[in-house]
C-alpha cells in the first residue's frame, strides 16, 4: 500500500472509520480523503522548513518592467510552497541571505541570481519522517473529522493531538544538525 494510504487510513482509525485500499475507492471516505489530503499536506509542509522537503533551485531574472523599482524579478519555480531562503550565486563562500520579497508568484531582489532554497510540494512521501506522517495524519483526521463524525469535541482533540506531533516532528527535526554547526556558549556551556 501506498504512503498516502497508510496516512489516510491512520486518519480514519482516529476516526473510528474504516480503512480504505486505494484514493479511488468508490466510497465516501476514500473520496473525502482524495479531495483533502494534497491540501492538508501541502498546508502542514507549508508550516515549517522541513528538512526532508527542502528544495534548491538557481533562479535567473525573467523579463518585466514594473511600474516603479529598479528590483530584478524571479519567478518561484511551480512547486514551491514555501521559501526558505535566497543566497547571492557569488557568495558561496558564506551563508548570507539577502533581502527580498514575494509578490504574486514572483520574488523581488536586488540580486542578479537567485540560489534559492524551498520546500517543495513535490516530496515523495517515503521521506517523510515517522514523526511527521503522524501529524499529518492527525491534520487530515482534524480535517475529515466533522464531515465523517459531525463531532465537534473529537476535533479539538485531533487538533491538540496534531499539536503534540507537529512539536514532536520539529523537535527532532532541529536535532539533526553536526555538533560544528552549534554554537558554544555560557548558557549552554554550564549545563554540561
Amino acid at each position: 500500500m501506498s504512503v498516502d494510504v497508510d496516512i489516510c487510513n491512520s486518519a480514519l482509525i482516529k476516526l473510528g472509520a474504516e480503512r480504505i485500499n486505494a484514493l479511488t475507492d468508490d466510497n465516501k471516505r476514500a473520496r473525502l480523503c482524495q479531495e483533502q489530503y494534497t491540501k492538508i499536506k501541502n498546508r502542514v509542509l507549508r508550516s515549517h522548513p522541513w528538512k526532508f522537503a527542502i528544495k534548491r533551485s538557481k533562479l535567473s531574472p525573467v523579463s518585466f518592467t514594473p511600474e516603479f523599482g529598479t528590483e530584478n524579478y524571479f519567478e518561484q519555480p511551480l512547486d514551491c510552497i514555501r521559501i526558505v531562503g535566497a543566497m547571492a550565486d557569488y557568495d558561496t563562500s558564506k551563508t548570507t541571505e539577502y533581502h527580498y520579497s514575494v509578490e504574486g508568484r514572483q520574488i523581488v531582489s536586488e540580486l542578479d541570481i537567485i540560489n534559492l532554497k524551498y520546500i517543495t510540494s513535490n516530496v515523495l512521501e517515503a521521506y517523510f519522517d515517522e514523526d511527521f506522517k503522524e501529524a499529518l495524519s492527525c491534520a487530515l483526521a482534524h480535517d475529515l473529522c466533522y464531515a465523517i463524525n459531525q463531532s465537534s469535541t473529537q476535533k479539538q482533540e485531533l487538533f491538540q493531538e496534531y499539536e503534540f506531533w507537529i512539536g514532536q516532528a520539529r523537535s527532532h527535526g532541529a536535532m539533526e544538525i553536526t555538533v560544528d554547526n552549534l554554537e558554544y556558549n555560557t548558557w549552554t556551556g554550564s549545563r554540561l
